[in-house]
Formats: C-alpha cells, structure tokens, sequence
C-alpha cells in the first residue's frame, strides 16, 4: 500500500527539492500534507474525479424538508450539489415502482413553486447545500408509502494522517502525485518543469476518463410528441 508521506517524497524529487535517498523534514511533510488534503476537497467536488455516486434513501414522513448529512434524514457525507433524485411508492408490496424527480438548480426556480405545503406524490425538490447540513425541499409533500432516493457524490475525504494507508483505486496514486508536486513550486521558489505539469494534466485526465459516465441521449417529452422521432419524416 501507499501512503501520503511516500507521495510527498515522491513530489518533492520530482520538483527538485529531494534526492535519491533523502525525506522530507517533519515540517515539509505537515505543509504538504495540508496541501494534498486541500486538493482532495477540491476533487471531492468534481464530478468525472469522483469514482463513486451513492444512492441514498429516506422514508418520507409528510415533511416539506429533509435534512442531508452525516445522522441527517439522508445519512451521507453532506453533498455540495446532487447529480438526481427519485421517488419509491411503496403500496405495492414486493413490487415498488420508482420514478424520477425533477431537480431544480436554483432557489430561484423553487421560489416560483406558489403552494409548497401541497401534498401528493413528489415530482421535484431543489437541494440547499446549507452547512453542517444540507436541506433537500420536496414538492409536492409526500407522504407514508414513498421512499426519497437523492444521488450524490461520495467524497473523496481527507487523509486521516501521512502515515495511514491510502484507500483509493491505484489510478489516482499518480494524479495524486504529480499534482501535489504542481503545487509544491511556488512553495519552494522554483520553476515549475513544464513536463511535470503536463504528466499532472495527463493523469487527471485519465482520472477522470475512468470515472466518466455518459447518460443515452433523451429527447424531452414536448419535443418529441408520442416519444418517437421519424428522422425521414422530420416528426
């Protein structure tokens, strides 16, 4: 396995504070360290350098709001954005039936729901990425029977220490380095090696290649009339 502190070493050769044989000081190691968890919190919000998408649900009780968050309504590491939502009825024993929720973008679009506290089978909610909880609005209020299901990333999280193993696919071990090490320049004084910077870009990039995930093309409903589209006949 690898660790943080074999990161650091690593980035810092690369850069040219290191040589063969040679490690960090204790405090080299504590200011990259925080570097490399600040780049991990910024990842954590990418979609294509997040690996994991988790589905989490949630009993509606009749509530207009439902708290997001670790020992939240929704019990997951606080989203910053959500990625879908759908609803589960769940009348139908052995069979339930999901389908999908709209998600607003913005407070502005749930300003203009006009009754809020209607009650019914959910068709949207907009999500407040409020903190320490974020705030998931569902409209109309649904009630017992359904089940909320939100679609968010999994944080990449901090490292807990530069001594603990690294839990990541091994394809971000490079990313991880490299990028620390683009970092690392200014920290030092030097010019950054245009070579090093490109291996950074590249293996990201290959980062977010293995994560990405493209959706089959849907045409909206009032679009396409009937669901279908004759390319020959243009309707």
């Amino acid at each position: 396995m690898t660790t943080p502190v074999q990161l650091i070493n690593m980035a810092l050769k690369k850069i040219g504070v290191l040589g063969v044989g040679q490690t960090a000081s204790d405090e080299d190691v504590s200011d990259a360290f925080m570097q490399l968890n600040m780049m991990m919190a910024q990842w954590s919000v990418k979609r294509n350098v997040v690996y994991q998408i988790v589905d989490v649900p949630c009993a509606a009780t009749g509530a207009q709001t439902y708290t997001v968050g670790v020992g939240g309504d929704f019990n997951t590491p606080r989203p910053s954005k959500l990625f879908g939502a759908y609803c589960r009825q769940l009348n139908n024993p052995g069979l339930p039936i999901d389908y999908p929720l709209d998600l607003l973008e913005s407070i502005t679009d749930y300003s203009r729901v006009s009754t809020k506290t209607m009650a019914s089978m959910a068709s949207l909610v907009w999500y407040d990425p409020q903190m320490p909880m974020g705030i998931l609005h569902v409209w109309p209020v649904a009630g017992a029977g359904y089940e909320l299901h939100i679609l968010a990333l999994r944080p990449l999280g901090k490292f807990p220490s530069p001594y603990d193993d690294i839990t990541l696919p091994d394809v971000y071990l490079e990313a991880l380095m490299y990028n620390l090490a683009g970092r690392l320049y200014s920290d030092y004084g030097l010019q950054p090696n245009p070579v090093v910077i490109a291996l950074a870009s590249a293996s990201l990039a290959t980062v977010r290649q293995s994560n990405l995930q493209v959706a089959k093309l849907q045409m909206p409903a009032a679009v396409v009339p009937g669901g279908s589209y004759n390319v020959y006949s243009d309707r």
